[in-house]
């Protein structure tokens, strides 16, 4: 059985983000045995808003040493063969939730005798569920974008794939009850078992 860990970023825990990467899921169940594990960025009770720059991660080898709900989660990140991010875009990059818990993946980095990054999330695919109210010419999805590559290229993963869902409102419906983007979103979902 593989573990997923979807961590979802909006304040609105059935938002669109969160119900588009339920359907994503869905279609990593077809093609294999998961167990997920929710985690909402903006439910974790943290002594501080992201990372504290104690550096306290750096001798300690992927442990942060902060004592809080996210370090907990990223003290066990070697559990998970998937994460799965679900963000809207919220003025033009990932939630301020999200970005706050992920700062957090520095305590997952160190370097090696050559000054390479080494990481656990190395071995780990990660995916993200990106919705927008606006479109993807102007809501800010190019930033997010960069903002994965950036986190992929330095922590030595593989590219993570995007599903964006543009010209989303309040509703989270259309992302369950729209066939099209269902469909989509299955896909998406399957493609990611390899």
């Amino acid at each position: 059985m593989l573990n997923v860990l979807l961590l979802t970023g909006s304040p609105r825990p059935y938002g669109c983000s969160s119900s588009l990467a339920e359907v994503a899921l869905e279609g990593m169940r077809e093609a294999a045995d998961i167990q997920v594990e929710r985690v909402d960025a903006a439910r974790l009770e943290n002594k501080y808003r992201g990372c504290s720059s104690c550096y306290g991660c750096q001798p300690a080898k992927f442990r942060c040493m902060i004592h809080d709900a996210t370090a907990r989660l990223i003290n066990r990140i070697s559990d998970f063969q998937y994460i799965v991010l679900a963000t809207p875009i919220y003025f033009f990059n990932i939630s301020g939730q999200l970005k706050a818990c992920t700062d957090r993946f520095m305590a997952l980095c160190s370097y090696d005798d050559q000054g390479k990054v080494i990481s656990p999330l190395q071995k780990i695919r990660l995916a993200a569920v990106v919705t927008s109210e606006g479109d993807a010419e102007t809501s800010g999805l190019e930033v997010v974008e960069l903002w994965l590559k950036w986190l992929s290229d330095f922590t030595g993963t593989a590219p993570i794939p995007i599903l964006h869902k543009g010209n989303c409102c309040r509703d989270a419906g259309p992302a369950v009850r729209e066939e099209e983007l269902r469909e989509k979103a299955l896909a998406f979902g399957r493609s990611l078992i390899q």
